[in-house]
């Protein structure tokens, strides 16, 4: 079984910060599906969390065995961020069809959504 953490909204906020820590540290012990959809896919975007005063989540430890990264491939597709630079390597990245998604909420024992 495995947890998935999606973020759907406010890439760019202490939510999103909060959902990413919450996944980072539940990579430690177990399998752990990060999935960004809608504009929440812009939190892969390279941006700058300290320059609007939020802790640098992109240094927390994670396990990066456990830790899936996974962006819905059509609104990752439409925003251009096929084009953008991210702060996640390429392939860390996966993105999945809505029916993959559906697929891991499905199979998740704990599905938490912000």
């Amino acid at each position: 079984m495995s947890t998935a953490v999606v973020l759907k909204g406010d890439p760019f906020s202490w939510k999103a910060i909060q959902a990413y820590k919450i996944a980072a540290a539940l990579s430690q012990k177990e399998e752990v599906f990060f999935i960004a959809i809608k504009e929440g896919v812009y939190f892969f975007k390279d941006w700058n969390p300290e320059a609007l005063e939020y802790e640098n989540f992109k240094t927390y430890k994670v396990n990066e065995k456990n830790l899936k990264l996974i962006a819905d491939k059509d609104d990752f597709t439409v925003r251009g961020l096929d084009k953008t630079p991210l702060w996640v390597k390429k392939d860390n990245l996966k993105l999945a069809e809505e029916e993959e998604i559906k697929e891991l909420l499905k199979r998740s024992k704990i599905v938490g959504v912000w």
